[in-house]
């Protein structure tokens, strides 16, 4: 019998979740699990049939922000990004961010992520690799915002970003509430035109508070998405010699590979809906009120979406759906994507112990991002 995961949210740090997901799509392509408490959707159509319903929003009707996050200085921030809202808010602010990320000249992405990684070492150990996977594509991101150089900004961001995690405990959320304030202090102090995105969206998006917010939501996106990315395609890396010398020998065909990657091991495994009002979904009724745990990283295993879909193909007509779908598809993708191109790259140019990056059986905590470690257990203190 094979060693299934517990439970869907299980799934997420699995060794090798591939075949429960392919169970629930043959079996329950949409159920009600009762033990979560949740309808739980494994199919590409039923996840994207979701993700386009009107009356399937990012937070519950009742509870805009999460209980544990009133009365901090955390809930304005919440409350004012454009990922977590829904209705006239998002639909004025979502057109703008996704129109200044759209018009970053590629040129000057490819800039900022040569500056910043020129001083990645080129060879790295576990520990460092986990390290950098955080602390390069932030950098990245901060100076195409505009941002000074910080040395304080990477823990502030681990604190912060703990403290919006559905596992946080107080002490998290008292972390992350010191550490929102001299964030967003930090944003505060940018004049409109630091940098070309700083200034469509400073152009765009008011008031300044939820310029701010959303400015701040823009590093908050990049943490986990992007450090589950990278981790995940040198992973795959450091177990395929042959794939390795490939892309060492084929650069252009890095994209290809990176998007394969990201099909077959997902960095953010599933996303939630909450129903405002009675629906019918995939010959269910959701009533209003129910939530929905979409397992965007069984979607994208679909045989009826990609034939073979535990086979790594370079050439495929990917529908992948890692980046969410519909009106809250991620604007970011293709920076997301440009960004892991280049860290990549830089780890074929030099030389990290593959060998030791092949045994990272870990990952740390959490309920819907897959994010790899690298140092070795003992070295890092034992689990995350």
């Amino acid at each position: 019998m094979r060693d299934f995961p517990s439970d869907p949210l299980a799934a997420v740090t699995h060794p090798d979740p591939a075949p429960y997901y392919q169970q629930l799509q043959a079996t329950r392509p949409l159920y009600f699990d009762r033990a979560l408490q949740l309808w739980v959707a494994s199919s590409a159509s039923v996840v994207e049939a979701v993700l386009a319903h009107p009356a399937c929003r990012v937070r519950p009707t009742l509870q805009p922000l999460p209980a544990a996050l009133r009365d901090t200085p955390l809930a304005g921030v919440f409350g004012r990004l454009i990922r977590m809202s829904d209705g006239d808010y998002h639909a004025r602010l979502k057109p703008a961010l996704a129109a200044a990320l759209a018009v970053l000249p590629p040129l000057s992405v490819d800039d900022c992520c040569a500056q910043v990684l020129a001083t990645m070492p080129a060879r790295l150990d576990g520990a460092a690799l986990d390290d950098w996977l955080f602390a390069a594509p932030l950098q990245i991101m901060a100076r195409l915002l505009g941002l000074p150089p910080d040395a304080g900004r990477l823990a502030l961001m681990r604190d912060f970003v703990a403290a919006l995690s559905p596992l946080a405990t107080a002490a998290d959320i008292a972390r992350g509430s010191a550490a929102v304030t001299p964030l967003l202090a930090q944003f505060a102090a940018l004049p409109a035109a630091a940098s070309p995105l700083h200034a469509v969206l400073a152009s765009r998006i008011t008031p300044p508070a939820s310029l701010h917010a959303n400015a701040l939501g823009l590093l908050l996106q990049t943490w986990d998405a992007s450090a589950g990315l990278i981790g995940n395609v040198l992973y795959r890396l450091a177990v395929d010699a042959g794939l390795r010398e490939i892309l060492r020998q084929q650069p252009a065909w890095l994209d290809d590979g990176i998007a394969e990657s990201q099909r077959l091991d997902a960095a953010i495994h599933n996303t939630r809906r909450y129903l405002a009002a009675d629906a019918d979904i995939a010959g269910h009724t959701l009533r209003a009120g129910d939530g929905v745990l979409l397992l965007l990283a069984a979607a994208n295993l679909d045989p009826a979406r990609h034939p073979q879909p535990l086979r790594f193909e370079w050439q495929r007509e990917r529908q992948e759906l890692g980046f969410g779908a519909a009106t809250h598809r991620c604007p970011g993708s293709r920076l997301a994507l440009s960004i892991a191109r280049q860290f990549v790259q830089q780890c074929l140019l030099g030389a990290p112990d593959w060998p030791a990056l092949a045994r990272s059986h870990r990952f740390r905590a959490s309920l819907n991002a897959r994010i790899r470690l690298f140092a070795d257990a003992a070295a890092a203190g034992g689990t995350p």
